[in-house]
């Protein structure tokens, strides 16, 4: 989890000297678009580690349900590992985006406004987290199947149901 962790804090960071503000999605979280990436420097490890966490919890529970008894250790460390690589993918187009907007190459704000309407980089941000959402599920059910031994229809309703906890919390504080 550490590399989503820094991954992600790096950008905040580059985005924050860059002078990056959200332009068309309005935050969840009362904060000022003018500070909100600052401000998210300091969000994103909580909000990971209490999605990663939350998300493991609701699966150890189903698994639970399931008349299987999970390792909460392992499958903790199943379903860090299937974040962890998954939102690699994002960070292939965020981390050198906002590195860019920090030297000045690219305008962070121009750049935000850009990924959301019909440019080439709104299609390389769709297919990054295309491709994020693609391994999250396969890489979830196969954590949750590494983990307690569940079979592949389980294993992938209990992990996917995993995911969506997941990414609910992660967007309230991320989004």
């Amino acid at each position: 989890m550490l590399i989503p962790i820094i991954g992600y804090t790096v950008m905040y960071v580059f985005l924050t000297i860059g002078h990056g503000a959200p332009s068309v999605f309005t935050p969840w979280l009362n904060i000022s678009l003018e500070s909100y990436y600052a401000v998210n420097r300091l969000l994103l490890a909580p909000s990971l580690f209490i999605a990663w966490l939350t998300a493991t919890g609701v699966i150890w529970l189903l698994a639970g349900s399931q008349e299987v008894e999970p390792d909460f250790g392992k499958l903790l460390s199943s379903i860090g590992l299937a974040i962890s690589i998954s939102m690699c993918a994002g960070l292939l187009h965020d981390l050198p985006m906002s590195f860019l907007s920090a030297i000045g190459v690219l305008d962070a704000r121009q750049h935000e406004a850009d990924m959301n309407s019909d440019t080439v980089w709104r299609t390389l941000l769709w297919i990054a987290y295309g491709i994020y959402f693609l391994l999250i599920l396969i890489h979830f059910p196969i954590a949750v199947k590494t983990a307690t031994g569940m079979g592949g229809l389980r294993s992938r309703l209990t992990g996917w149901t995993g995911f969506i906890i997941f990414q609910l919390i992660f967007l309230v504080f991320n989004r």
